[in-house]
């Protein structure tokens, strides 16, 4: 995620994973949050688990999927 966005190491970034148990939920899904010292943080939704997450994954979230 750093590299990806050229990040500083002042900017926060939080990855966070979510499970439901409720029908009609994704089973699993993961939350990214950056978040800069200084600036408007950002955060992103990816409907699977972290460990299944790749960089081509995590790309396409950042160009389709603007930022919350």
């Amino acid at each position: 995620m750093r590299a990806l966005l050229g990040l500083d190491d002042d900017t926060a970034v939080v990855i966070r994973e979510f499970r439901y148990t409720e029908p009609g939920r994704p089973p699993r899904r993961t939350v990214v949050a950056v978040l800069p010292m200084d600036g408007e943080a950002h955060r992103w939704t990816l409907h699977r688990p972290p460990d299944q997450i790749t960089d081509q994954a995590l790309r396409a979230a950042l160009l389709h999927q603007p930022p919350a």
